[in-house]
């Protein structure tokens, strides 16, 4: 009898223990909290912060635009789990700030310009098209795709019945007009081209001013 209570009372513990996982998982989606995410490879980071920063450089003088990344986005104001994190995104209607999170039914005037979800051989097909669908859905009027394994990107332009087709590319380069730039993936990053010029990154860019002072100093 002895041995048959113990065990009915560590299956009672189980379950209840199962009982508070539950509540506690259930608590966490009441205050809209960032999601946790898988970690990205390094490609992806790369690819993303490198991005990002040329974009701001960009659109260093333009106070309406506000662009990130890995970011939530709210659109259900009754269901925190409803939410996406664009890899980069251009958002116009909420000023340039930095934010916690970014909730639809808050920002009446927000328009999502621009998103670029970046794919691995991690994500599936389902889990792809469920963006594409989702982006859709909420608006974005440009959306970018890069599959790193492939060393391909794909542009989508929204049209007027709601629906993405497909941005033909030009000499190799996506133009994306809500960037008012063209794109094109070289040498495991996203290039930035303006007017088929080349936009440098940052690091190129310092380099190239360490170049002229050096040509300055030598001609004095």
């Amino acid at each position: 009898m002895n041995g048959e209570s113990s065990m009915s009372e560590v299956k009672q513990l189980q379950e209840t223990d199962a009982e508070a996982a539950d509540a506690a998982l259930a608590a966490r989606h009441q205050l809209f909290p960032f999601e946790q995410k898988e970690m990205q490879s390094n490609l992806h980071y790369t690819v993303c912060s490198e991005f990002t920063t040329m974009l701001r450089a960009q659109f260093k003088d333009d106070a309406d635009a506000n662009i990130g990344g890995d970011q939530a986005f709210y659109w259900n104001a009754k269901d925190d789990r409803d939410v996406i994190c664009p890899d980069v995104y251009l958002v116009r209607g909420i000023g340039n700030g930095l934010r916690s999170s970014i909730k639809f039914w808050e920002e009446e005037k927000m328009s999502m310009r621009f998103v670029l979800e970046v794919w691995s051989k991690s994500n599936s097909a389902a889990e792809r098209y469920e963006k594409y669908e989702r982006y859709a859905e909420l608006g974005v009027s440009e959306y970018a795709e890069l599959d790193t394994e492939r060393s391909e990107l794909t542009g989508h332009r929204l049209n007027e019945r709601g629906r993405y087709t497909v941005i033909q590319p030009q000499d190799g380069k996506v133009f994306f007009a809500e960037l008012g730039l063209s794109v094109v993936y070289e040498n495991d990053l996203l290039r930035l081209y303006r007017n088929d010029e080349k936009v440098l990154t940052a690091s190129e860019s310092a380099a190239e001013i360490v170049r002229l002072k050096n040509l300055l100093e030598a001609k004095k």
